[in-house]
């Protein structure tokens, strides 16, 4: 029958990619940093230097800043080299997805500027919630500030916050976040201003 000779190979695509994906991106294959720590750094190269040496694999980064992956700040923007640092964890097995938690206030402007990207193969999904990008070794959510809510019951995130994107009541909530266990972190770095920390719980 045609539709058993389909659905056959089907299944065994599907048992095969869940295998591969266990055995790549599983628990057993998420390494986690020791001992957690909050680290000030100022630069995307900081940041992707940070995720190398600190031998995490396999993660889930929750990104709080406001562009998606190598700049931050326009102030800094011409004093550190550019990189793709969110790309390059991704192709190196360190981040598996991310959450990239954008203001409200610029959140159909972050939109506008994804949609224009022409470097995109597959274009953006829309999601409940904000719209999805696909990379060939994870995905990316990308949310407006307004409708994150953190999944307290998954594993540890690498967090990266950038104070200078935020409200000042914006930052109280993100910090609401990691002290009340929300958000649980064992590598959260803090971008820019070396006077701007996040209280651990």
């Amino acid at each position: 029958m045609p539709f058993r000779s389909v659905s056959i190979p089907a299944i065994i695509l599907f048992c095969c990619s869940t295998l591969i994906w266990t055995f790549t991106y599983g628990p057993a294959k998420r390494t986690f940093a020791m001992p957690a720590k909050t680290v000030t750094l100022h630069s995307a190269q900081e940041v992707n230097d940070l995720w190398h040496s600190s031998g995490v694999h396999g993660r889930r980064a929750v990104i709080f800043t406001r562009h998606l992956n190598k700049i931050f700040s326009p102030v800094l923007i011409n004093a550190f080299p550019e990189i793709n640092y969110l790309e390059t964890a991704m192709r190196h097995g360190i981040v598996r997805t991310a959450h990239y938690i954008v203001p409200d206030r610029i959140w159909l402007e972050v939109y506008e500027e994804i949609l224009a990207n022409t470097v995109l193969v597959i274009p953006p999904k829309k999601t409940a919630v904000g719209f999805l990008l696909l990379h060939e070794r994870g995905d990316i959510h990308v949310v407006p500030f307004s409708e994150y809510i953190p999944d307290h019951e998954r594993e540890k995130a690498l967090v990266v916050i950038e104070p200078a994107a935020w409200t000042p009541q914006e930052q109280s909530r993100i910090n609401g976040f990691i002290r009340s266990g929300q958000l649980t972190s064992d590598l959260t770095v803090i971008i820019g201003d070396v006077t701007s920390t996040v209280k651990q719980p």
